[in-house]
C-alpha cells in the first residue's frame, strides 16, 4: 500500500496539482491531509475541490484552516504591549486577519466552507507490518506553536511527544521536511506543498508500506511560480505581496 502524505497547501492550486499528478504517477493509493489546506493563496476552492475528487483521503485540521472558520489568530495576539516589544506585530496581523477574511468569503460563495468544519483534529493507521502511525497537523498538543522540523533540540520535541503511544508520528505546519528519532518514535514532516522552503518545489512524503516493512521517501515536485503570483494580483489578494515574496524566497516563518 503507498501512502502519500502531503500537508501546507495554502491555497496553490497549482503546487497541489503536479504533487498529485506525481503522486498518481507513483502508484499512491491513498492520501493523507495534514492541514492548512487554503489560506494564503489564490485558489481555496479549487483546491478543496481537487481534494474532494481523490478516491482515498483523510484529512486533518490545521491552524490556519480553524482562522478562516473563526477569529482566531496565532499567539502572541497584536495588542499594545505586545506592539511596543515588536513593532512589525500589528502589520503581520493584520495581513493575516485580512487574508482568511477574504479566503472565507471565497468559499463561503462558493458553499465550501463546510468541508473545514468537518476535519478532525488527527488520523490514525497501523501499516501493514504493523507499524503504528499517528498524522497531525503541528503536534499531538496543538495545532499550532511549536512543530516537527530539522533545527530543534531532542528535548523540545520530546516534549510534544509526552503521553504519545505510536511508533512513528507525521505533522506539517513547520514547512521543513524532517525525518529524525525522538524517544524511540520516528517523527516525520513531509514539508510543505503550497508555500515550499525552496522555491518552486512542492514538497510531500511517500510512505511504501509491506508486511516486511515500510519505506519513507521524501519527495518534491516543480511547479509554475509565476502563474500563482500572476492569479493572487489578478484576484486582488489581500495578502499578494506577502506571498509573492514567500513564494519566491521561501521564506514564510511560523508566528508562534
Amino acid at each position: 500500500m503507498r501512502l502519500g502524505v502531503i500537508s501546507d497547501i495554502h491555497g496553490i492550486a497549482g503546487a497541489l496539482g503536479a504533487v498529485l499528478g506525481e503522486g498518481e504517477r507513483l502508484g499512491v493509493e491513498r492520501w493523507w491531509v495534514l492541514g492548512d489546506l487554503v489560506l494564503f493563496g489564490p485558489h481555496p476552492v479549487e483546491v478543496l475541490e481537487m481534494l474532494a475528487d481523490l478516491d482515498d483521503v483523510a484529512f486533518v485540521a490545521g491552524n490556519t484552516d480553524r482562522y478562516v472558520l473563526t477569529d482566531d489568530q496565532p499567539h502572541p495576539h497584536a495588542t499594545p504591549e505586545a506592539a511596543m516589544v515588536d513593532v512589525d506585530l500589528v502589520r503581520r496581523y493584520g495581513l493575516m486577519a485580512a487574508g482568511a477574511a477574504w479566503t472565507r468569503g471565497v468559499l463561503d460563495q462558493a458553499g465550501a466552507l463546510e468541508l473545514l468544519e468537518e476535519l478532525p483534529d488527527r488520523q490514525s493507521t497501523r501499516l501493514l507490518d504493523g507499524t503504528r502511525l499517528l498524522g497531525v497537523h503541528a503536534s499531538p498538543a496543538s495545532d499550532d506553536g511549536r512543530g516537527f522540523d530539522t533545527t530543534s533540540t531532542d528535548h523540545e520535541i520530546g516534549h510534544l511527544l509526552v503521553g504519545v503511544e505510536t511508533d512513528w508520528v507525521v505533522g506539517g505546519h513547520t514547512h521543513d521536511p524532517t525525518d529524525r528519532e525522538v524517544g524511540g518514535i520516528r517523527v516525520l514532516n513531509p514539508g510543505s506543498v503550497g508555500l515550499p522552503r525552496v522555491c518552486g518545489s512542492a514538497r510531500w512524503m511517500l510512505i511504501d508500506s509491506r508486511p516486511d516493512g515500510a519505506e519513507v521517501e521524501h519527495r518534491s515536485v516543480e511547479f509554475d511560480v509565476h502563474s500563482v503570483v500572476k492569479s493572487l494580483y489578478r484576484r486582488r489578494h489581500p495578502n499578494r505581496e506577502f506571498i509573492a515574496s514567500v513564494l519566491a524566497h521561501g521564506t514564510f516563518v511560523q508566528t508562534d
